[in-house]
């Protein structure tokens, strides 16, 4: 718990000990094989994750076609978003990359670390700041920006992206075919 609370530290904020011991002992660290679905749709599994370690995708199926919507690599949180704040049945699948370390706290769990500490309800409220801005980085590009700008900005964000996920995955990120995605990159290399 040692290294997780110092990449909290680095890319959060400082937490006390008392509410390090209380975190280590409401939440588990599991070791996911890749390609293994740490969430499904249909599921109540409202539960806060931390990437120790890998990449993951959430994503929704619709009429047979995968939709991702979400990438998580070392050091960020992810959850089944809608399902998370609404009590709901999960509308996503949650799904490692790579093989995974993951920190998995339960909703409950948060709730109560929230109320006994206010460190931890700064680090939620940081966390939760993180993920509307990157709905709100997601969302604006598809209504404003070409698919060339969308494919720039995610390069730019996540330099080493097409180095750790499939390019499938990438285009269904960005909301375009594969071909079309090869075209871009092969216009890249012309440059």
């Amino acid at each position: 718990m040692n290294e997780i609370i110092k990449k909290i530290k680095l890319n959060y904020c400082n937490l006390e000990i008392s509410t390090i011991k209380d975190w280590e002992n409401c939440s588990k660290i599991i070791n996911y094989k890749k390609g293994e679905k740490i969430a499904k749709k249909g599921q109540n599994k409202h539960k806060l994750f931390f990437v120790i370690n890998g990449s993951l995708k959430a994503y929704y199926i619709h009429n047979d076609k995968k939709i991702i919507d979400w990438f998580a690599f070392e050091n960020d949180f992810i959850t089944t978003s809608t399902s998370y704040f609404t009590n709901e049945p999960s509308l996503h699948y949650i799904e490692t990359f790579e093989n995974s370390v993951i920190l998995e706290t339960s909703k409950k769990n948060i709730e109560i670390l929230c109320k006994n500490h206010h460190d931890f309800e700064h680090l939620f409220r940081l966390i939760l700041s993180k993920v509307i801005g990157q709905f709100k980085h997601r969302l604006s590009p598809l209504q404003f920006k070409t698919v060339r700008e969308r494919y720039d900005d995610l390069i730019r964000q996540n330099p080493r992206i097409e180095l750790q996920i499939p390019l499938g995955d990438i285009a269904s990120y960005l909301g375009i075919s594969q071909e079309t995605l090869s075209r871009i990159r092969a216009s890249n290399k012309i440059i």
